[in-house]
C-alpha cells in the first residue's frame, strides 16, 4: 500500500523512538552496577588467599584494576556489602 507524501510510515516512526531511548542517558551506577558484582567476587577472592593486603587496599587495588570509580563502589557497598563484610571478619577472626 502506499504511503501518501507528507505522512511517516510506521517503520520510521518505530526507528525514531527506538534511537531517542538508546540516546537516553544511563545513570553511572546503573550501568557500573554488572561490574561492582565483578569486583566484589574478585576483592572476596583475594581475600581468601592467606597472604592477603587489609580489605581497604584490596578494594582499592581491585576498583583501580578494573577502573571503577572507588567513591561510588563504596556506596554500593556500604548498601550491598553484607558478603564481603561477612568474608572479611572471618578472616580476621
Amino acid at each position: 500500500m502506499p504511503i501518501a507524501r507528507g505522512s511517516k510510515s510506521s517503520v520510521v516512526e518505530l526507528q525514531t523512538q527506538q534511537t531517542s531511548l538508546e540516546t537516553a542517558a544511563v545513570p553511572n551506577e546503573v550501568a557500573a552496577s554488572p561490574l561492582y558484582g565483578v569486583a566484589m567476587l574478585k576483592i572476596a577472592m583475594e581475600l581468601k588467599k592467606a597472604d592477603a593486603k587489609p580489605v581497604d587496599e584490596l578494594i582499592t587495588g581491585v576498583l583501580t584494576r578494573m577502573r571503577l570509580d572507588e567513591s561510588e563502589f563504596r556506596k554500593f557497598l556500604d548498601a550491598n556489602g553484607g558478603l564481603l563484610r561477612a568474608i572479611a571478619q572471618r578472616r580476621y577472626a
